[in-house]
């Protein structure tokens, strides 16, 4: 069965309460986001980056939101384009861009990375939600 329209709406607003989230320190709202055994990796950063790395069911997602709001302290901005979805029943991918930022203005509003993300998700009882979400952050 292919993925209808509302699919394809309800999987943006999905990664759009992603983003609000994990930018807000909404950490229990950010880790729903995620199936109960749902993952996220970060590559492309340094081996001992604090926000890099593999993390893989609730808890240590849990865990990485914390330590990502206690590094970023809200200030952090994602933005996602060329969200390119395709799907199948209770199944989808995802690929989009992203751009993150650090608000503020003047010198404090910089330009952090871009990265690719790749996603795999499921739909669920209560909605679309993340299975995998990988993200590739951009060599400088």
């Amino acid at each position: 069965m292919p993925l209808e329209p509302s699919d394809y709406e309800e999987i943006r607003q999905l990664l759009a309460q992603y983003n609000f989230a994990i930018d807000f320190g909404n950490i229990e709202q950010w880790v729903d986001t995620f199936t109960a055994d749902g993952s996220f990796t970060c590559l492309g950063l340094p081996e001992d980056a604090p926000l890099g790395g593999h993390h893989e069911g609730k808890d240590a997602l849990r865990e990485y939101a914390k330590r990502h709001f206690s590094i970023n302290q809200g200030r952090a901005r994602h933005w996602n384009w060329n969200l390119l979805i395709e799907g199948n029943g209770d199944e989808a991918k995802m690929t989009c861009y992203l751009n993150a930022y650090s608000a503020g203005q003047g010198d404090t509003a910089l330009f952090r990375v871009t990265g690719l993300y790749r996603d795999s998700l499921q739909r669920t009882d209560s909605g679309w939600k993340f299975a995998k979400r990988e993200v590739s952050i951009d060599p400088a």
